[in-house]
């Protein structure tokens, strides 16, 4: 890929469910896409910025985190954009959801904690005072998901719920969030396996943060798409899914370490699913 992309080739990114949209007033905030399907994540000012860029490179050529790489969006590299006069640098990364006619998308942050150590009292209070409810229950929460309802035939577009919606969510609902984005209500046969199937990544996602000890993730997500136009009566085909670790600004080094804050975010959320999803279909 071309060490310059122009402007004209890139579009906001329609299946982008966290954080917040990309205009050309705020270009450091939301993604782009690229008319061959690459996704483009601005690289943010200061640390974070480096630091995202700093991970994704050595998971390029570090052999040890070979399993780790698995679990995130493939990687190609930094490209600059000239916006509004300015040289702005994105990481390159594959869509998950590429392939997907209608893609159902939910970001889920991992951990009670979302902030990483050493950083301002004020991130500290700022992080610690959103999705407090769902974080102290969960050691998740849910900044935004977007879904096909497959009861409203109507509906071309999917439903999305932001930031706002997963800020006031009751941790008592989280179940049933879970069940709409699912579709699991729809009356179609392929929601076991897709429910089966999501418990499956989830799961080998889980037994990696069991023993690595490379890094500690802050304010991580797992990224959880399939397409709701694979779902059918076929209780025997699995529908497309796609589960992938995004968002890496705040990792920092493990020391030795096991990241006990992300495993059990990620156990509760596989929990979930193979308890309280897989066991009602």
């Amino acid at each position: 890929m071309a060490n310059w992309l122009d402007l004209d080739d890139l579009i906001p990114y329609d299946n982008q469910v966290g954080g917040h949209k990309f205009t050309k007033e705020k270009p450091m905030l939301g993604l782009l896409k690229h008319k061959e399907g690459y996704l483009l994540k601005s690289v943010e000012g200061g640390t974070k910025g480096k630091n995202e860029v700093r991970f994704y490179d050595e998971l390029l050529i570090n052999e040890t985190l070979i399993n780790l790489r698995a679990l995130v969006p493939l990687y190609y590299g930094c490209v600059n954009v000239k916006i509004n006069s300015k040289d702005m640098t994105f990481i390159v990364l594959d869509d998950i959801t590429t392939g997907m006619k209608k893609p159902c998308v939910m970001d889920v942050k991992i951990g009670s904690q979302t902030w990483e150590p050493g950083c301002s009292e004020k991130k500290k209070y700022d992080e610690n005072a959103k999705y407090t409810e769902c974080k102290k229950q969960w050691s998740f929460c849910i900044p935004g998901f977007q879904v096909y309802d497959l009861l409203n035939s109507n509906l071309v577009r999917p439903q999305k719920y932001d930031k706002e919606f997963g800020k006031s969510l009751d941790p008592g609902k989280v179940i049933s969030v879970f069940e709409t984005f699912l579709n699991l209500n729809s009356g179609y046969l392929g929601v076991e396996k897709l429910v089966q199937g999501f418990t499956a990544q989830l799961d080998h996602i889980r037994r990696y943060f069991q023993t690595q000890k490379h890094y500690h993730f802050y304010s991580s997500s797992v990224l959880l798409a399939y397409d709701a136009e694979t779902l059918s009566n076929d209780k025997n085909t699995y529908p497309l899914l796609r589960v992938s670790l995004i968002d890496f600004a705040h990792v920092t080094p493990a020391d030795g370490k096991i990241d006990l804050n992300y495993l059990q975010g990620i156990t509760n959320l596989w929990t979930l699913f193979r308890t309280q999803l897989l066991h009602d279909n």
